[in-house]
């Protein structure tokens, strides 16, 4: 329609080719974008303007949620002095749109400015303090007009250009030019296919989200360009796991084209869909649900690294991660996987954080970025102090040009020291006290600068504390409920401290409309059918000094009170504010609550494989629990606890080699067996035995697996249950195998390996299981490496392919690369040093893919093993002393036995014998205390075959001879005679050394081209 034409002195009046607009007189000062949203109301007067319209005529392409067109039209609303509840310019159509009902005054093509218009825009507030000194009208040095991006007619990849138009937003941060450029030159790499990440680092209030949002409103209104943002969120303990990159994810799915997101998840990141179930259908939710139960955490990673890649061959994406420093760890994992690969991709990425808080918290992010830079896979922007040029820049716009003392900007910059947020504040601040009025069109000040510096508040603190004094008594309750909520939060949250909704929601909105403390972001809507607007502190130290103020009882009132409004809003899904509700009920001391939903968002983290997050919340859960009195149910409640968090403990030390034997892990798993001796009852305790099994496996403590294996024992002849069996006969196996007892480890091995059913046991199938490699595969690995002890060389290979082949037909990497890895280490055993370098790096480049860390450093021992051999010795040795030193960090004290007695012959061969003794007797000490005695018949093999005289080298041969017979173990006993023998026929006693190996090699009915065997007939050969 056209507009009507009105000559009331309050009617907007618009210029569409100077992009100005004026209400009356007064002239609005109005960013681009919400310039063209007024416009188009405008030029529609009368009508209806969907949301969808706006989005898609203002924002074309974009990908933006609705919290960008809310705040426009709140933007809008405080710039004609509008409101929402009685509405003169903007009506709001509940959940359809908005209608512009207004006077017009007329849409000019090229208007004269009204005479008395002022040159710069009037004092603003806190709203400042979100983008302080946005004033500079000039794009970087060098460019004339902003930048965006457009596609070549001659190609289907966009370009970075500046817009000649000047249709965008033309505004760059003060004193931050030269960061502004940097970030345009890395999305042009990233328009090139290089993929860039970058942090923007610096203190609190130093602007880092301020430099992003003017990045972004440059190329926020481009065609096919994809904007994502996640926001990290400060947790009092355990986060929640990729927290940020759901929130992204999700945004991205409900913006326009989110459709197409959707379907290139669903092709590349499947599991990642189940945590985004407001995108799918019922039919595709379940679908998403069966396949995500098979996940690994690798997996999940690799997924949505290849998903995000894959929307990038789409449209260019710019992913943006605030506040870092709050973030889970494996968001952290996943950024640096995604930096590290290299195949071209039109990503950049922008990460905020704090490096001050990051150091000081040893947060993960700090190693990670470290190791990127130093790879040159990442890019640091750190954020200065702004300079006392800046401060002068941001008073001639905040304050109309140089119409204000010349003295005040140096004033300034030394109470501030130009830190941002600091300096708007103070700015405010001194208005608020009338300290700087405007007297006549000009600023002045109303006292002496040197009283100016003397009262003015010395830290910010103490200027939001009293900008909080200012407020209404009212708006102070409610904000300090609201900082309870988070840094942003439904109005409806107020309603659980007695606040009417509609009272708190016209609250906020005054609020933002000031521009003091929040600002709006859209709307909120829980499972309960409560709507309601949604708001956000302007910035985190708001929030911060504003819950500080609540005394500790009151806090924790508040807490609980939001928490069981929370829960009723959310009904039957609170579990997916599982990790916001326990924090709540944690900090609330509802000790009932915060075990439940610890305990919903620790599992829910498992889902995920966040590890660390897991862990976190079911550690929290499990010492609230021993807060209650003792008694059956705690007992019961406590044990079921454990198994998840075994689960979580004993995964995340798999996948990072960190841990495993810790003193956490070890306190876990001793408490779990206590509470398994005091339950009977076999489907609650039966799920965390086999972890604890395998724990004690690995820690070298056979006597303690094997008093579980016991426990396993009967409960499975109690219930019949096959799986029960299998893991009696699995953790019996191997701690008999660790112990030297190989025909007892066979006779269980075998056993186990008849039971295993993959469908019903392997770990993607069975929880008792998942914490562990396949038992199935681990029956017959180690029975491989039995049988050939006990001397069947042949058939133990069969059973070593057998156990790679099962291993394959799984969905369980971590299984496969333990196989390999363990396969490289057999065939070490064997000398058959090609085949223990193929299978080493089969599982190096499995584990290297996949992100399991301690099978790339056992890998990268067999090739240092190699590497000796060929004469690169220190390299050769510096890998196998890695791998050495990493099982004693985590006190894997059943894997050092082996590793030692190859280390040491490595020594030898180089002519360092004194070393390798060493090692050798660091070996048999630690066995005879641990009883890890499967490798003692070879350690003292090797130390004869070390020691300096023949004299001292008989007896180690003859113990090596002696401890196999004893073990049975053939194999062993052939390398002890063959040693023997050979010093034998050295010394002239060429008729015993004969009948003493000869007897031995006559017992071997198989394998006779192994290694070992050939050695054997070749020196019976030489001295027959």
């Amino acid at each position: 329609m056209t507009p009507s034409r009105s000559a009331d002195v309050s009617a907007v009046r618009i210029d569409t080719a100077d992009l100005r607009a004026w209400c009356g007189d007064r002239p609005l000062q109005l960013m681009p974008r919400t310039f063209a949203v007024l416009r188009h109301l405008v030029e529609h007067a009368g009508r209806l303007i969907t949301k969808e319209e706006l989005l898609g005529r203002v924002w074309r392409d974009a990908i933006v949620s609705d919290a960008a067109l809310t705040t426009c039209i709140h933007d809008l609303r405080k710039a004609l002095g509008d409101s929402s509840d009685a509405p003169r310019y903007i009506q709001t159509v509940h959940r359809r749109g908005f209608r512009f009902i207004g006077p017009v005054a007329g849409i000019a093509t090229m208007p004269a400015a009204p005479s008395n218009a002022p040159a710069g825009t009037s004092p603003g507030g806190a709203a400042h303090a979100g983008a302080v000194g946005v004033v500079a009208r000039e794009p970087p040095a060098g460019a004339t007009s902003p930048i965006r991006i457009a596609a070549d007619a001659s190609s289907a990849t966009p370009r970075l250009r500046w817009d000649p138009d000047g249709s965008l937003a033309p505004s760059t941060l003060v004193g931050r030019d030269a960061e502004l450029a940097r970030l345009h030159e890395l999305l042009g790499a990233a328009l090139d296919g290089r993929r860039q990440l970058v942090f923007v680092t610096g203190e609190p209030g130093i602007g880092k989200t301020a430099l992003v949002e003017a990045f972004l409103a440059r190329i926020g209104s481009t065609e096919r360009l994809r904007i994502a943002r996640g926001q990290c969120v400060e947790h009092f303990g355990a986060g929640e796991t990729y927290l940020p990159l759901l929130e992204a994810l999700g945004r991205l799915g409900r913006a326009p084209r989110g459709d197409e997101v959707v379907r290139v998840l669903k092709q590349h990141a499947p599991t990642w869909l189940v945590q985004l179930s407001s995108l799918l259908d019922d039919q595709d939710l379940e679908a998403a649900q069966r396949r995500a139960q098979s996940a690994t955490r690798e997996r999940m990673l690799r997924e949505l690294v290849d998903g995000l890649e894959a929307l990038t061959a789409e449209s260019p994406l710019v992913l943006v991660l605030e506040d870092l420093h709050w973030s889970d760890v494996s968001t952290i994992d996943l950024l640096a996987m995604l930096a590290r690969r290299r195949e071209p991709s039109r990503l950049l990425v922008v990460g905020t954080y704090r490096a001050a808080d990051v150091a000081a918290t040893r947060h993960p992010l700090k190693s990670a970025k470290e190791e990127l830079a130093l790879h040159a896979r990442c890019e640091e922007i750190a954020l200065e102090f702004l300079t006392e040029p800046a401060v002068s820049e941001y008073l001639s716009r905040r304050l109309a040009q140089d119409q204000w003392p010349a003295e005040l900007p140096g004033a300034l910059h030394r109470r501030t020291d130009g830190n941002p947020l600091f300096l708007v504040n103070t700015v405010d601040d001194l208005i608020a006290r009338g300290q700087l009025r405007q007297v006549d069109g000009h600023w002045t000040l109303a006292v002496p600068l040197e009283e100016l510096e003397t009262t003015a508040p010395e830290t910010l603190w103490q200027i939001v504390q009293e900008q909080i004094e200012r407020l209404t008594p009212d708006e102070q309750a409610m904000l300090e409920i609201a900082s309870v909520a988070g840094a942003e939060f439904s109005a409806a949250i107020a309603t659980a401290d007695g606040i009417d909704l509609q009272e708190t929601e016209r609250r906020c909105d005054t609020l933002a409309r000031r521009g003091q403390f929040l600002r709006a972001i859209g709307v909120s809507e829980w499972p309960d059918g409560t709507v309601a607007g949604r708001y956000a502190f302007i910035h985190s130290l708001y929030q911060s000094v504003l819950y500080d103020r609540i005394p500790v009882g009151h806090r924790a009132g508040l807490h609980l009170r939001t928490g069981e409004r929370l829960e009723k809003g959310y009904g039957q899904r609170a579990a997916e504010i599982a990790g916001e509700l326990a924090m709540h009920f944690s900090q609330g001391r509802d000790v009932a609550r915060a075990v439940r939903y610890h305990q919903q968002a620790g599992r829910s983290a498992l889902r995920q494989h966040g590890y660390r997050e897991a862990a976190d919340h079911l550690t929290r859960a499990l010492d609230f629990l021993t807060t209650l009195p003792p008694s059956q149910q705690r007992t019961r409640q406590e044990l079921m606890l454990h198994e998840p968090t075994l689960h979580a403990m004993l995964g995340g030390a798999y996948a990072a080699l960190t841990g495993q034997a810790g003193r956490e892990v070890e306190r876990a798993c001793a408490r779990a067996l206590e509470l398994c001796h005091q339950v009977d009852d076999p489907p609650l305790v039966f799920p965390i035995l086999p972890a604890l099994g395998w724990f004690y496996v690995v820690r070298g403590s056979q006597d303690v697996a094997r008093d579980v294996g016991e426990r396993l024992v009967a409960m499975a002849e109690a219930t019949r249950d096959p799986a029960i069996f299998l893991a009696a006969h699995h953790t019996l196996g191997v701690a008999a195998f660790y112990s030297g007892e190989f025909e007892a480890a066979l006779g269980h091995l075998e056993r186990g390996a008849k039971l295993y059913d993959a469908q019903a046991h392997s770990p993607t199938r069975s929880p008792a299981f998942r914490p562990n490699v396949d038992p199935g595969m681990s029956c017959r690995l180690h029975g491989a490496w039995t049988l050939w002890v006990l001397g069947y060389p042949a058939r133990a290979a069969e059973w070593l392919q057998a156990a790679i082949e099962l291993a394959s037909s799984i969905d369980h990497p971590f299984s496969l690369a333990h196989a390999h890895r363990f396969a490289a280490a057999f065939h070490q055993s064997r000398s058959e040093r090609d085949r223990s370098q193929e299978q080493a790096e089969r599982g190096a480049a499995l584990a290297a893919d996949h992100g399991f860390v301690g099978i790339v450093v056992s890998a990268n021992f067999h090739r240092g093993w190699i590497m000796a051999e060929q004469g690169r010795e220190e390299e050769g040795l510096a890998c196998m002393r890695a791998w050495i030193t990493a099982c004693q960090r985590i006190r894997s004290e059943s894997l050092l036995p082996g590793y030692r007695a190859w280390l040491a012959e490595t020594y030898g061969r180089i002519g360092r014998a004194r070393e390798g003794l060493d090692l050798v007797d660091e070996a048999l000490a630690a066995a005879a205390d641990s009883g890890n005695h499967y490798w003692t018949a070879d350690l003292h093999r090797v130390r004869g075959a070390l020691a300096e005289s023949e004299k001292e080298a008989e007896p180690s041969l003859v113990e090596a001879i002696a401890v196999a017979r004893q073990q049975r173990a053939k194999s062993f006993e052939l390398r002890g005679a063959t040693s023997l023998a050979r010093l034998w026929a050295r010394q002239g006693r060429a008729r015993e050394a004969h009948a003493l190996l000869a007897e031995v090699y006559a017992w071997f009915t198989e394998g006779f081209d192994t290694p070992d065997l050939t050695d054997a007939r070749a020196l019976l050969e030489q001295i027959t």
